[in-house]
Parts: C-alpha cells; structure tokens; sequence
C-alpha cells in the first residue's frame, strides 16, 4: 500500500502528463434519450481476487435493475480501483482533468487529500436534509472522513474491528491456551514459540506491521490522544507511547520473533507464512477470512485451528483499532448526477444491502442493523466474535494508515527497513516519519 515518495516538480509533472490521457477514461454521466440518469462508478468493476470490489459489482446492477428506467450505474474499469499505491495520484490527476467519476471509494488519509483540490461533494446537506439516513449510521462512523471546516466528504462503507489472528494449536505447544493479555506475556510466549523453529508473528512492512505499532501506542497511557490527533502533527519523537512502541517493534525484528521478509511491503508474503503454518500469528480485518484463511492456500484444518482476538495490552487493559475510514466519494456537482449518486449511495448503505456486504467480504456494517436481521443472517463467527469481544476492550483506536497523514503509508514504508537495520537511530525516524508523512499528501 505504499510507494516512493515524490518531489514537487515531479509531482507537477506527473499530473500534468496524466490529465493529457484520462479525459476517455472517466467520461461524467449524463441523462440519456430515454430520460435514464447515467452516473459513472470507478469501484463497481468484478474483481475475482477483491471481494469488497465484487461486492460493489453486484450492488451496482442490483440497483441497476431495482431503479431501471430511473437510474443507471456505468462501471468504470481502472487499476486503481482497490487500496493501492497509486490510488491517491490517480484521482488527483482526474480532479486537475476536471474529470473525476460520478461515485468512487478512498480511505479517509485518501479522502483528505483529495478534498483540497475542491473536487469533492460535501454531503453536509444531504444528510442534513435526511435525518433518518444520517441516524442509521453507527456513532463516530463519519469522525475521520469529516473535514476541518465540518463538510463530510463521504459516506462510510464499513464499520470493521481489526484484530489478531492465532495458530491456537502452535500457541498451545507454547504453553498458552489463548491470545496472551499483556504485551509482556505476548513477547514471552513469542520466544518461547520461536524455540520451536515457527515464526512467532508474521508482518509485511506496511500494513500489519503499522497494526502492530498501532496497537502497541493505543493501548499505552496516552497513545488513543496520539492516533487521533497527534498522528497528524510533526512531533512523533516526543510522545512517549509512540516512541517506546517504535523501539518495542523494533527489538521484534531484531531478535528475530518477525519473518525475515517482513519488509517487502506486500501483506501476502506474511498471511502466506501464517497460511503455510510457518508462523503463529498474523495481524488483519475479517476480511482475511475470506481472501486468504478460506483459501486454497491455507494448510487443511487451519481455519478450525485459529483463534481472532483483541490486541494484548498494557495494565490498562487491551485494545482494538477499529476502522470506519473508508468511504463512498462523488466528484460531481451536476444535481442531476447527485440525484442518482444518492439514490444509490442509499441503496448501498440500507439494511439489507450492508447485511449483503458483511455477508461476502466479512466487513461490519457502517450503519445499525437490528440484532436479528444479523443473527439471520448468520454472518462469519470468527469476525463476528471480535465484534462482540470489542465491547469489552478497555481502549479503541483508529489505524494510523487509516486516519494518519496522507503520506503515511509511503513514509514508513520507506523509512521502516532502514531503522531497523540500525541505519538510523529512533529520534531520526519518528523525526523523518513524521515529516515524510505530512509532506506526503501535499497537493501542487
């Protein structure tokens, strides 16, 4: 999820050349002869691999055929159209293009970028306007995709406790019958693990290692205050939850309780250490269900042998990061267009169709459900059981690749293998991160 980081000048240049090419890929929708309102959607493409994209898929000709004659959804097909590297520049080229998609998702880091370039629909009004949509919504499911002046920029699409998933029997032989409480239980039960020749904890370098340091600064005194509103500041290197979890992660690796491809930047090469049976533990969503834990690539018996749990935590107690920063974007302001965007933003956000969502991605709805409906629906136990765990945890926390800076993600991707390897010591990379990371989603 992360990629090199970019002067200025290149950034300019980039942009420009872009906004020459993408005027035929994202044609804006119109009002066809037949009266029809036609919007176009970038993240409605079939996706064998992606189950949130193929989700989108089958919402947009649902309601296709629900509002047939009224509205119609036309599918754009782009690379881009999942969590990547490139995602961001993508859509900051189209926006200088004045040619941004009727309806499209980003993460909220995302979102906060791209409100600048003043492309964005504010949905302040329409929300205003529908008290009983806007109260379906979960509480706080609209904190990190609201702008500094108020303007919500998007409509939230999940609502997802992020947990830790376990080899239960490799823990056992270990000596502990489930997830370790504390993180000193954790690093025991770490090495004793290692002793056997398995790999305690499975990372990546971008993605589950920031789950790690996310959940190592949120459950310390003082660590929710900084992934909420010190993550975006410039001064990492003073905050004593941040800084003593950086060095904590850091000895991990050292002391070799990390898989040694732990900075490739690609979660599979961790999820196929935890898949494979080599390692013990890996940190994801509920979705790696679906994309990974049900997969042809795990070992026989590894979905019955493992265990989803809260973070360890300090004497606090434990903790959860739970995200809610992803959401629904429109970059039109035509009213007709916004008619159809919507109606169909609605449509996606109604009980049945977020029943629909968690029930093929494993993600938890952004809106309240009724109990029952969900217990019909008889949603993935491993994921819903953290979704019951998390109303115990003594802290939650958003992700710092979620809600932090927009060039935080490429920042530690590129600072993180060199700090560990002692190139720089802890005060140059909080310092360097932090920069990095602010610098990251300025716009030209």
């Amino acid at each position: 999820m992360t990629h090199s980081k970019f002067g200025r000048a290149v950034v300019i240049a980039t942009i420009a050349a872009g906004s020459m090419t993408l005027g035929a890929c994202n044609a804006s929708g119109t009002e066809d002869a037949a009266g029809e309102i036609v919007i176009t959607c970038a993240t409605c493409q079939e996706s064998p691999t992606d189950p949130f994209l193929q989700y989108n898929y089958e919402a947009a000709q649902r309601f296709n055929e629900e509002f047939e004659g009224t509205y119609r959804i036309e599918t754009l097909s782009n690379a881009n159209a999942g969590s990547g590297d490139e995602r961001l520049q993508y859509y900051q080229r189209l926006a200088l293009a004045d040619d941004l998609p009727d309806v499209f998702q980003l993460n909220s880091a995302e979102i906060a970028a791209l409100s600048e370039t003043g492309s964005l629909h504010d949905f302040t009004d329409d929300l205003a306007s529908d008290s009983a949509w806007a109260d379906s919504f979960q509480p706080g499911t609209f904190d990190a995709l609201t702008g500094a002046g108020g303007e919500v920029w998007a409509i939230p699409q999940q609502r997802d406790p992020i947990g830790i998933y376990y080899n239960k029997d490799l823990w056992a032989e270990a000596g502990y019958d489930e997830l370790p409480s504390t993180w000193n239980e954790f690093e025991d039960g770490a090495r004793a693990i290692a002793a056997t020749g398995t790999i305690p904890l499975a990372l990546d370098g971008d993605w589950a290692t920031m789950l790690m340091w996310t959940n190592l600064i949120g459950t310390a005194p003082g660590g929710q205050d900084f992934l909420t509103e010190g993550i975006a500041g410039s001064n990492y290197v003073d905050d004593e939850a941040a800084y003593n979890a950086t060095e904590r992660l850091r000895d991990w690796h050292v002391e070799g309780l990390v898989n040694s491809d732990a900075f490739s930047g690609e979660f599979q090469n961790a999820a196929a250490a935890y898949l494979s049976g080599s390692a013990a533990t890996v940190p994801n969503g509920p979705w790696f269900v679906k994309t990974n834990l049900q997969g042809d690539a795990a070992i026989d018996g590894l979905y019955e042998s493992t265990g989803y749990s809260v973070s360890p935590g300090w004497d606090d107690g434990q903790g959860l990061v739970v995200v809610s920063g992803a959401g629904w974007v429109s970059g039109t302001e035509d009213q007709t267009e916004l008619e159809a965007v919507l109606a169909f933003l609605r449509f996606v956000s109604s009980e049945e169709e977020v029943i629909v969502q968690a029930e093929q991605t494993g993600a938890n709805p952004a809106v309240i459900v009724d109990e029952k409906a969900l217990e019909a629906a008889d949603l993935e136990p491993l994921s819903s059981a953290l979704v019951t765990a998390s109303n115990d945890v003594a802290q939650t926390y958003p992700h710092v690749r979620v809600h932090g800076p927009a060039g935080f993600g490429n920042a530690w991707k590129n600072l993180w293998p060199a700090y560990v390897q002692g190139d720089i010591d802890t005060d140059a990379f909080l310092t360097r991160l932090a920069e990095d990371a602010n610098a990251g989603g300025e716009q030209p």
